[in-house]
């Protein structure tokens, strides 16, 4: 048996040049593929005889931006285990060279322990809270249990290949290879990487619309429905903007994987939120955004009403984490 704290894995990052924005701070694809990976890790690693895939991303935010030179300190552990799944906290904090840690993210997810062919397997290990590891346990296993309706319809999504950004003004599509530099263990593409290459083509949409550099706002929570395999399946991202504010905008992006012969899958739909800003890194406006037919006005007002979630989970995240640590 095993408690919560003993499956901890911390993994440290240096921030290098090719990890950075033009304004100088760490992309935001590169700390969602660092955060998944570690996820990743932990799962795997408590799970045992086969790897652990990622399938359901929860809300986070990037409150903190990280600079070239700074480290990047990521931390995963379990919280939660069911019969093939297990639930995963994933903390982000940096450390600048004077040794003053802030928190810049954290999320929960869950992973899914899988075979060779990536069919859900038991796992065969037993996570045991200790006395002050209750209430985390518990916390958890409630996650675990609203997850399971989140996901009911997941057989039917994951054959559902309608394009949500058709009829929207501003889109852009991007498809590519996946090929075996992308898997992180196994043959199928790693979570991190879909999360960077989302970020990636988001951000460049981000980046038109505003006229200007965009950064990670956040990321709403995501389910998976299929994966990715390596050496074969083409990877087609489809992003439109779906709602602007006065420096934000928020960006849908669907994502589907063909095979070689054909068989097309439905991986995930997922909403990043991007900010303008000026060559000091703070919020510039963007150009007004009117909708213009039926279909973008009902999602923009689905976006207001995601962004005014978004503005107070964010407040609660700030009064809670925003004091430096040491």
């Amino acid at each position: 048996m095993v408690s919560i704290r003993d499956t901890e894995v911390v993994l440290v990052e240096a921030v290098q040049p090719f990890d950075i924005n033009s304004l100088g701070n760490l992309f935001g694809g590169r700390m969602l593929e660092w955060m998944a990976n570690i996820g990743t890790v932990a799962a795997t690693r408590f799970s045992r005889g086969g790897p652990a895939v990622l399938a359901y991303l929860d809300r986070h935010f990037f409150i903190r931006p990280v600079r070239l030179g700074e480290f990047v300190i990521l931390k995963a552990r379990v919280e939660y285990v069911g019969t093939s799944s297990l639930e995963i906290r994933i903390e982000a904090w940096k450390e600048s060279p004077g040794g003053k840690q802030e928190l810049v993210t954290m999320t929960t997810a869950s992973y899914v322990a899988v075979d060779e062919y990536g069919v859900p397997r038991p796992i065969n290990n037993v996570l045991e809270p200790a006395e002050d590891e209750k209430q985390i346990y518990e916390d958890a296993r409630r996650r675990y249990e609203e997850r399971k309706k989140k996901i009911e319809d997941r057989k039917f999504k994951r054959f559902d290949l309608t394009d949500p950004t058709k009829g929207l003004r501003w889109r852009v599509e991007s498809s590519r290879w996946a090929t075996p530099s992308d898997a992180f263990v196994g043959n199928l593409v790693s979570g991190g990487r879909l999360l960077a290459w989302l970020d990636e083509i988001a951000g460049l949409l981000a980046a038109r619309y505003s006229g200007g550099a965009a950064v990670t706002g956040s990321v709403d929570e995501t389910a998976f429905y299929a994966p990715i395999r390596v050496g074969g399946d083409i990877v087609t991202v489809r992003a439109g903007i779906t709602y602007v504010g006065k420096s934000s905008m928020e960006i849908m992006l669907d994502v589907i994987a063909e095979g070689t012969y054909g068989q097309a899958r439905h991986v995930c739909t997922a909403y990043y939120t991007y900010i303008h800003v000026d060559s000091s890194g703070r919020p510039a406006p963007v150009p007004e955004y009117v909708p213009s037919n039926d279909y973008e006005r009902r999602l923009f007002e689905e976006g207001e009403k995601r962004r005014q979630v978004r503005d107070e989970e964010l407040a609660r995240i700030k009064r809670m984490w925003l004091s430096p640590r040491t």
